[in-house]
């Protein structure tokens, strides 16, 4: 057994992913699709996949998405020949060696309902935490709409650093340190672009998309606490879909919290549909070692 820590993947590591998440789906009879993107991790140093070899074959592997320092998404992976023989419990010793450096506390282990086996979440007794919908928008059933122009749409810039941090941290109540992470690794990102809402000349909102091909991931989309209730959520929201959809985009996806209403409500009402639902169940670190 070969287990070997990856910062950034490569073409044939992303490939021998892509065979060993097609077998699993044959076998399970579900769709596994992983997202392996490493890059908004709050430590870049940090590796974030785990790739674990027998034979020079890949038989199982763990994939980290911590954005924050306080919790860390783990999702994994195993080929079924090769389960309950030990392979993933070597993987997660070395993914939480990693997490302890970091001083990451708690680890969030991501499954579905339609996953044929939550062993793993069983055996290391994470509680159920909460629930995300994965929802999609596609071009065609969404119109273009005007939206009032007290409201302006731009594109994030350094120079806008301090007010977008400010902004950050009243929506999400995430550290400064964290928010200018995430802001920094946006702005600096090929594939990325921030926005943000303009009312009278203060920045209230915030939301950041990531693109792949014809498709767009919205996320951390929050609004300044002291201009909430008063519709420039949604404005700033229909903004952000008129600016990704007289692009190139077809297709725009986000996650929310089932617990959101609010926010539930909003999608639904601009024409998203709910796709996939992803649970989550927390363990803290310090627990893990003597399971």
């Amino acid at each position: 057994m070969i287990i070997r820590p990856v910062k950034r993947l490569s073409p044939l590591e992303k490939r021998e992913i892509q065979t060993l998440e097609h077998i699993c789906s044959q076998v399970d009879g579900i769709t596994y699709k992983m997202d392996l993107d490493g890059s908004l991790n709050f430590r870049n140093e940090m590796n974030h996949t785990f790739l674990c070899y027998e034979n020079h074959r890949l038989v199982a592997f763990i994939h980290l998405f911590a954005p924050m320092q306080a919790e860390a998404e783990l999702s994994a992976l195993t080929l079924p020949m090769y389960r309950k023989k030990g392979y993933f419990t070597a993987l997660f010793l070395r993914t939480a060696a990693e997490l302890e450096l970091f001083q990451v506390s708690d680890v969030l282990f991501v499954s579905q309902p339609d996953f044929p086996n939550n062993a793993v979440i069983d055996h290391f007794q994470a509680n159920y935490d909460f629930s995300e919908y994965v929802m999609a928008l596609e071009c065609g059933q969404y119109e273009i709409r005007s939206v009032s122009n007290v409201l302006s749409l731009e594109k994030q810039t350094m120079a806008r650093m301090e007010q977008l941090i400010a902004v950050s941290m009243s929506s999400f109540h995430d550290s400064r340190a964290d928010a200018r992470n995430l802001i920094e690794m946006a702005l600096l990102s090929a594939n990325r672009q921030g926005y943000m809402a303009v009312y009278e000349n203060a920045i209230i909102g915030i939301c950041y998309v990531r693109f792949e091909e014809d498709r767009a991931f919205l996320f951390g989309f929050g609004l300044h606490a002291d201009y909430q209730n008063k519709g420039l959520g949604s404005a700033f929201f229909q903004l952000v879909l008129n600016q990704l959809f007289q692009g190139h985009t077809k297709q725009v996806m986000l996650e929310v919290e089932s617990r959101n209403e609010r926010a539930l409500h909003l999608y639904k009402k601009m024409g998203f549909t709910i796709q996939e639902t992803i649970n989550y169940f927390r363990a803290h670190l310090k627990n893990l070692r003597g399971i």
